[in-house]
C-alpha cells in the first residue's frame, strides 16, 4: 500500500510537470509563429510595407497583456 501511495504521488507530480512543459512549449511555438508572420509583411499589390521597429512598440502594453492573461485566462485578449 505504501509503495502504491508513493508511486501514485510520483505519477501525479510527473503529470503536473508534463502539463507545465506543454504550456511552456505552446507559448514558445506561438511566439515563433508571431515572429514568422510579422517578418515579411506585404500589401495586396505585393509592395513591401514598412515594418515597425521593435523599439517603437510599447513594451508596457505587452507586459500588461501577459499579466492579465496569467491572472485571468483571456482577460487581456481584447487589449491588443
Amino acid at each position: 500500500m505504501l509503495v502504491l501511495k508513493y508511486l501514485l504521488m510520483i505519477l501525479g507530480a510527473g503529470l503536473f510537470g508534463s502539463a507545465g512543459a506543454l504550456v511552456a512549449y505552446d507559448i514558445y511555438l506561438s511566439e515563433q509563429l508571431r515572429r514568422l508572420l510579422s517578418r515579411n509583411k506585404t500589401d495586396e499589390s505585393g509592395a513591401g510595407l514598412k515594418a515597425s521597429a521593435p523599439a517603437a512598440r510599447n513594451p508596457l502594453r505587452n507586459d500588461f497583456t501577459w499579466r492579465a492573461n496569467f491572472l485571468g485566462g483571456s482577460a487581456g485578449h481584447g487589449l491588443r
